[in-house]
């Protein structure tokens, strides 16, 4: 029997704690004693060979200090404790993190979606805010952006060095007053290794069972130490390969699953194939036929109807509605929608890197103790992605290669109707690819002036990448159809490759068997209409900064320490989308203008930790942190921002933290400057007014909004409007007048540390706000029609067009300072050691849990709170258990996320709507996800291997419902599309890690 998601969690948590409270009782009594170095930001223990400095910078501070001590919780994780868990990739590091998986994350599983940053990019988004909300750093630097497309402004986390990553330090608050910009939900700092002695290599393999998505890493290390400094070089090779549709039975035939009230399955059954049909994302073989344009017209009708699906074959009687001598009609269930070329299509897209990292430092003989030291990171990312999508060319009724046309039409329902419109569904490839180079130097001084230690350093990167896709030529269309494919009208006199058609002009005549089912299109018409089109991206970004940290003065508890420093930052876009897209000449695909502009930003902070209490009952040491930050932007003008932190140690047991802050984010470069970018959404996706006033049979409203019904009849649009016309065109573009997003950060808790135990137990209760969040919507349309203001002052009604039909042209979607979101929770860390006579045991444990996650979209509008739903679980966590005996390790971890629902959306039982005529359910909730993890390390004097499995069990994510309907959740194939079952999607992996000291 499933345990409820309240015993589970409570297991995953309470099991844990009395597991490690279990072996540290008996040691209360006992005088061992451990000889790691621990960090009380975070219970997590940190391991290394390393030779650690007499002061350090914690991440989230400026100030020097000797002891690794702070207000705000830290999450650090260690590169042992990641290749112990089977993990190569700094992504998935990250986004396995607890603080980042309770929320959707961005990776190789986004083939055919629009992201910023362009295909193939990774990103962490922390506290599900957004990659845009998560600053990462690179010891202690911030790295650039990188990416393709108009849209770069994240963190490409391929663009890590991962080879040479000690450990991963997560700040899970707020940090604008120390870091600047995008500091709103966390820091990611990736601090790599130093002092090293010797050349290293090694090589790691994670091999699927069921292949697909294979991962393989080799790595190259040389470091030296010296009397006066100290560098390290490193170079890494990486590739994902491809798992497409075909490969599992899950992606290759996403089903409905449906089911009836007795819990019975009520999927159609395809009559071709005798099981559940399958709906694979791209329509293909046969051709729609419509009435003509002018048949609305002159009856006043609205929309298309009296649509038939027909393919070649036998000839249907000549009384038939749409009848064509010729073709013959296809039912609904014989209808191909997951075509078996479609298998091909990437579920994890592939990616090859490889990246080049050296760090160094120097101390001259004549410099008097400064330090010279410096960074260089070159990386480049080649990526793809296979997909599929409907090409839908619109014939006019009378273009001469319509085969509905006048001419060849036997259609006798209605008199006056001379010939048919025609629209054939084709599945078309839909490829592209990526080249991503990133240049990153850095270079500084350190040093110390009397009781005070100094640091500048300057930065320059560059981002540069070409991006390359299919896409089908919209002049060629037209030209090739003699029809306007917005308007539907004639073009040429109906007559395919008419005066002032490109060149090389060939008659779109895709009606035969071979093409519309087969896809095999002649040569000369693929040559024509299937082309690739170029891009070009370079983002710049150079920072020059200086910190000085040192004592003020002495106070009885102890030295008030202070930092100080300037920040100037410049960042610089030049996006170039290819020919086609950049003239708005694709057809049914983004396009977008000339992206360019730059920013500058120059920013002075400070910080201060004062001693209050040191030494007395109570009052172990009471320490109160302050930091300011003012930011001064050229294009967004100046804010300030500030942090309070308050560390209590009562004891050598227990410690109390809070924190409490601003923060906030600068628009980005693509929020400002992107140049009208254009996309396309069905009007049932945009228009709230379709069938506004409908009524059941016992005359109420379906649409029980009254002022929704009031305006869309004031704008003249008929109680069973039906959604006339084409798609409407989403113009997207950068917003000049935007305003910073403001946030504002609590964290309160507590850590537990009873000495001789080795146990350590941390708890941290968290809560962010954001206002005025910069965010593109097309929500405006509904703004406009729930507003009691409506048309009578200027607003959101202005922001978008309707044409003679009703049908919505336009809506101007641009960047604007709109939607609130908040969202609060709490972290739970756990860290025992236990040493024994035959071995050492350590388990570690990172759970969070999301209490609410609410976006309000407009001013004055409810808040939405979206925690729970799939993809977006309440609990997250993981448990790590590690015992070593001598040389060997043998490593057990578990994942875990929390059962979610979107049965919120619906009723309880999931009922969402009736399927001809019969109420069914449809599966909107996910169970508890556990996967499991086992390595087995032997640690020889120069040389270890690592092997293992991951995802032991070899656990799958549970089949959902279709996204038919609103409400239901994102699917990838039949499974949950969401990151936290990533390893679902992959299966049982076998991994092997290698390495060898010279």
């Amino acid at each position: 029997m499933k345990n409820p998601p309240n015993l589970t969690r409570a297991w995953l948590l309470t099991g844990t704690v009395l597991t490690t409270m279990a072996f540290s009782f008996p040691v209360f009594a006992q005088d061992t004693t451990t000889t790691t170095t621990t960090t009380t930001t975070e219970t997590t223990t940190t391991t290394t060979t390393e030779e650690e400095p007499t002061e350090i910078v914690v991440t989230g501070s400026r100030i020097r200090r000797s002891e690794f001590n702070s207000p705000s919780p830290i999450q650090v994780i260690t590169a042992e404790k990641s290749s112990l868990s089977g993990m190569i990739s700094a992504t998935e590091i990250l986004q396995n993190s607890s603080v980042a998986s309770g929320s959707g994350q961005i990776n190789n599983t986004f083939t055919g979606y629009v992201v910023n940053g362009g295909d193939g990019i990774n990103t962490v988004s922390l506290r599900g805010l957004g990659a845009q909300r998560s600053l990462v750093l690179l010891n202690g630097h911030r790295m650039p952006p990188a990416g393709v497309g108009g849209t770069v402004a994240a963190v490409d986390l391929n663009t890590i060095p991962e080879a040479m990553v000690s450990r991963y330090e997560i700040l899970k608050d707020g940090a604008s007053s120390i870091y600047g910009s995008d500091a709103v939900a966390g820091v990611v700092n990736v601090i790599t290794r130093k002092n090293i002695d010797g050349f290293e290599l090694s090589t790691s393999i994670k091999k699927s069972e069921h292949d697909g998505a294979d991962e393989y890493q080799f790595t190259g290390l040389w470091g030296k130490t010296f009397d006066r400094g100290d560098i390290v070089v490193s170079l890494e090779g990486y590739e994902k390969t491809e798992l497409t549709a075909g490969d599992r039975a899950a992606f290759s035939c996403p089903m409905n699953n449906y089911f009836d009230l007795n819990g019975d399955r009520a999927d159609l059954i395809d009559p071709n194939t005798g099981t559940y049909k399958c709906y694979g994302g791209a329509t293909n073989g046969y051709t729609g036929t419509y009435l003509p344009q002018s048949y609305y017209d002159y009856y006043g009708l609205t929309g298309y109807v009296a649509s038939r699906a027909v393919t070649p074959g036998a000839t249907c009687a000549p009384t038939a509605v749409n009848c064509v001598s010729g073709w013959a009609f296809i039912p609904y269930g014989s209808r191909d929608f997951n075509n078996k070329r479609l298998e091909s299509q990437s579920i994890v897209s592939p990616v090859k890197t490889l990246s080049f990292f050296t760090s160094g430092n120097y101390r001259p003989a004549w410099a008097n103790g400064v330090e010279l030291y410096g960074e260089v990171l070159i990386n480049q990312r080649k990526s793809e992605q296979h997909g599929w999508r409907t090409f839908f060319p619109r014939f006019n009724e009378n273009s001469t290669v319509n085969p509905f046309s006048a001419a060849n039409n036997v259609y006798t329902a209605f008199t006056g109707i001379t010939g048919l419109m025609a629209e054939p569904y084709m599945a078309v490839p839909s490829d592209s690819e990526q080249d991503v180079k990133v240049y990153r130097v850095l270079g500084g001084a350190r040093g110390t002036l009397k009781n005070w230690s100094w640091d500048a350093y300057l930065s320059m990167s560059r981002s540069d990448g070409e991006y390359t896709g299919d896409v089908i030529p919209l002049d060629r269309v037209e030209a090739g159809t003699a029809t306007d494919q917005l308007t539907y009208a004639l073009l040429n006199g109906g007559v395919p490759c008419g005066a002032g058609s490109p060149a090389g002009c060939v008659p779109l005549n895709v009606f035969t068997a071979d093409i519309l089912e087969d896809g095999n299109f002649p040569q000369a018409m693929k040559d024509y209409y299937f082309v690739k089109d170029t891009g070009k991206t370079t983002y710049d970004q150079d920072i020059f900064e200086a910190t000085i940290t040192g004592d003020l003065f002495q106070l009885p508890a102890g030295p008030l320490s202070s930092a100080f420093g300037i920040t100037l930052r410049r960042d610089k876009i030049n996006d170039t989308p290819g020919e086609f897209s950049r003239n708005a000449n694709a057809w049914g695909q983004l396009t977008a203008g000339i992206t360019k502009g730059e920013d500058t930003v120059k920013e002075v902070y400070s910080e201060f930790e004062i001693p209050v209490v040191k030494g007395k009952p109570f009052f172990e040491d009471l320490t109160l942190d302050l930091s300011g930050r003012y930011s001064d932007y050229d294009t967004v003008g100046s804010a300030w921002t500030y942090k309070v932190g308050l560390d209590w140690a009562v004891d050598n047991i227990l410690r109390l933290r809070a924190t409490n802050g601003t923060s906030f984010r600068a628009p980005g470069l693509f929020e400002l400057f992107l140049n009208r970018q254009t996309s396309f959404l069905a009007q049932n996706q945009v228009d709230p007014c379709i069938n506004y006033g409908l009524q059941d049979e016992e005359g109420n409203y379906y649409n029980t909004n009254t002022t929704l019904r009031a305006n869309c009849a004031a704008d003249g649009l008929p109680t069973d409007y039906a959604g006339a016309g084409a798609s409407a065109t989403i113009i997207t573009s950068g917003g000049l007048n935007l305003e910073p997003e403001k946030s504002q950060a609590t964290s309160f808790g507590f850590v537990l540390t009873p000495p001789e135990t080795g146990f350590k137990f941390a708890v941290d209760f968290w809560r962010i706000q954001v206002e005025d969040q910069i965010l593109s919507t097309t929500s405006v349309v509904s703004q406009c029609y729930y507003s009691d203001a409506f048309r009578s002052r200027p607003g959101f009604c202005d922001l978008f067009t309707r044409g003679p039909d009703g049908s919505i042209l336009t809506i101007d979607a641009s960047y604007r300072n709109i939607p609130t979101e908040k969202t609060g929770g709490i972290d739970f860390t756990i860290d025992y050691q236990k040493e024994f006579n035959f071995g050492s045991l350590n388990v570690t444990s990172q759970i969070t849990y999301t209490s609410y996650d609410k976006a309000q979209t407009f001013p004055g509008n409810s808040f939405d709170d979206y925690n729970g739903i799939v993809a977006d679980p309440k609990w997250v966590g993981d448990v790590q258990s590690r015992f070593t005996h001598q040389d060997w390790t043998f490593t057990w971890t578990v994942h875990y996320a929390q059962a979610s629902s979107n049965l919120g959306f619906f009723n309880e039982d999931g009922t969402g709507t009736d399927i001809n005529g019969q109420p069914v359910t449809y599966r909107a909730s996910v169970p508890d996800y556990f996967t499991h993890d086992f390595t087995v390390r032997y640690n020889a004097k120069t040389w270890e291997v690592t092997a293992g499995i991951v995802n032991l069990m070899d656990k799958s994510p549970p089949y959902l419902g279709s996204g038919q309907y609103s409400g239901s959740a994102s699917r990838i194939g039949n499974y949950p599309f969401g990151s936290q079952y990533y390893s679902g999607y992959v299966g049982r992996q076998f991994y092997l890690r290698l390495a060898k000291e010279f």
